[in-house]
């Protein structure tokens, strides 16, 4: 069972994670359009007189492997997100949240996450004050 610090911890990540999942949807929606917009069909005339029409696909290229490159880089930060902190705190494993919560949080901070990276960093001060509470037990193995 998590206290209410480990439990808010968990709430934190869990919202970051869902913000995330929505900047995520987001870029693909408009990435979509953005492809849609460069693959659009141009009518070329010439004196008035339609000439030919061109689909640019070049456009779509570019735009799609910049931008696939994006979407890796937030599926990955998402399931490091899930599986290093909020699967750990979801298991009662509140200790081995602590270090991912903070280098996660600090790296998507820096890396242009603010909200995700500051609610990540959050929840390292939550798991520092639920540890503080309740010390994490060792135990003692008798010496021969």
């Amino acid at each position: 069972m998590l206290d209410s610090d480990a439990s808010t911890a968990k709430t934190l990540t869990l919202v970051a994670i869902i913000l995330q999942t929505i900047f995520f949807a987001i870029g693909a929606f408009a990435t979509l359009i953005l492809s849609l917009f460069f693959a659009a069909s141009r009518t070329i005339t010439y004196n008035g007189t339609v000439t030919r029409t061109v689909v640019s696909t070049g456009g779509v290229t570019i735009v799609g492997l910049i931008f696939s490159i994006f979407f890796v880089i937030a599926i990955v930060w998402i399931l490091l997100d899930y599986f290093l902190i909020y699967k750990k705190l979801a298991d009662g494993k509140v200790q081995e949240a602590e270090t991912p919560s903070l280098v996660l949080g600090l790296i998507q901070l820096i890396l242009g996450g603010v909200i995700t990276g500051i609610l990540l960093i959050l929840a390292y001060v939550k798991i520092r004050d639920s540890l503080q509470k309740n010390p994490p037990q060792t135990i003692n193995m008798p010496q021969q």
